[in-house]
């Protein structure tokens, strides 16, 4: 099983490649590819904006550590991702 197919279902969704890509590290970090804005963020849930949906993440002390040319890193205690 790939990644992604892993990501999809702990999110109970499909994603596509060609759409964004993401990366968990342990419930700490994750990495997106393919985000075209933060459409809101606090320290307790993050939406980032992608080319055909929105990607939720809640947790804990999340932050936005890197945002550039379409890539996103977003740390602290990650709970849960989900489209929207």
């Amino acid at each position: 099983m790939s990644l992604l197919e892993t990501i999809a279902g702990i999110c109970r969704t499909e994603i596509s490649p060609d759409e964004y890509r993401l990366t968990a590290f342990g419930g700490r970090c994750v990495y997106a590819e393919g985000v075209k804005c933060v459409k809101s963020f606090s320290r307790t849930e993050i939406i980032l904006g992608l080319k055909k949906s929105c990607l939720k993440i809640t947790g804990e002390g999340l932050r936005i550590e890197q945002f550039c040319g379409g890539d996103a890193v977003i740390k602290g205690s990650v709970k849960r991702l989900e489209t929207i």
